[in-house]
């Protein structure tokens, strides 16, 4: 049976695109929970505040953010409404009135951790970790796609996808991604790297799946086992055994 025969939400377990190959296979892939985030939640909730899916007073209402909760902001939107990301990997927006966080009298202001020495490229980094953050709950997985306007990807269309809201041009598919930048061992992994794995029956390192280095040991990635984007630990469990290089192209 061709492709264009299967249904519209086949989802295809353990493989990634990877344009010009003419034949695949299919492996198992487990599921994958979402997990914290290796962020920094620099600010704090001191009055409970409604996370809110659009930044307006009539916005559909996520969940309520308890006070003493610590969030992280992505970014100011104006001068009411901040977009955020909480530790359980909701994303939303809450009103940026001093009555309901530190942000403005306590917190740095900055989405993502600091570091000591900033450069062009951790700035890039940091920035496409918030954005790939920004789509957990919002994109969906589909073999071979990449529709921008309804957010449907694969793997390596998502990382492309992200990528290019930095300025940095990524080629569709991982048989072009996994030799786009220069290789990095794992030992020296830092955020914003490429990291790919092979999905398929043993780790023979035919790679199949890519996904972006957090930092803190962790992944965030566009997976056919949660249907959409979220966050993997690659210290240990199904992701770790799976690993075969990085490319760094930041």
């Amino acid at each position: 049976m061709s492709l264009s025969h299967l249904g519209k939400k086949v989802i295809i377990a353990g493989i990634c695109v990877t344009i010009g190959l003419s034949t695949f296979s299919i492996g198992p892939v487990p599921f994958a929970s979402k997990a914290e985030a290796a962020v920094t939640y620099e600010t704090t909730v001191i009055y409970g505040v409604n996370l809110r899916a659009a930044a307006s007073t009539s916005g559909t209402k996520i969940r309520l953010l308890s006070k003493g909760e610590q969030i992280n902001v992505i970014s100011k939107v104006n001068s009411y409404w901040l977009k955020v990301s909480t530790k359980d990997g909701r994303t939303g927006y809450i009103s940026a009135s001093s009555k309901y966080t530190n942000y403005n009298s306590g917190s740095t202001g900055s989405s993502t951790p600091s570091t000591s020495v900033p450069s062009s490229g951790s700035t890039k980094a940091d920035k496409v970790i918030s954005l790939a953050q920004s789509y957990i709950g919002r994109v969906s997985y589909d073999y071979g796609t990449r529709n921008t306007s309804r957010l449907i990807f694969d793997c390596s269309s998502f990382t492309e996808f992200i990528f290019a809201k930095v300025g940095v041009d990524l080629k569709w598919g991982t048989r072009l991604q996994k030799s786009q930048g220069t290789a990095v061992s794992k030992s020296n992994l830092r955020k914003g790297d490429l990291v790919f794995f092979d999905t398929i029956g043993s780790n023979n390192k035919v790679i199949n799946h890519v996904g972006i280095y957090m930092g803190g040991g962790k992944i965030i990635h566009n997976t056919p086992s949660v249907d959409g984007v979220t966050i993997s630990s690659l210290t240990s469990g199904y992701w770790a055994g799976r690993y075969v290089s990085a490319r760094r192209v930041l």
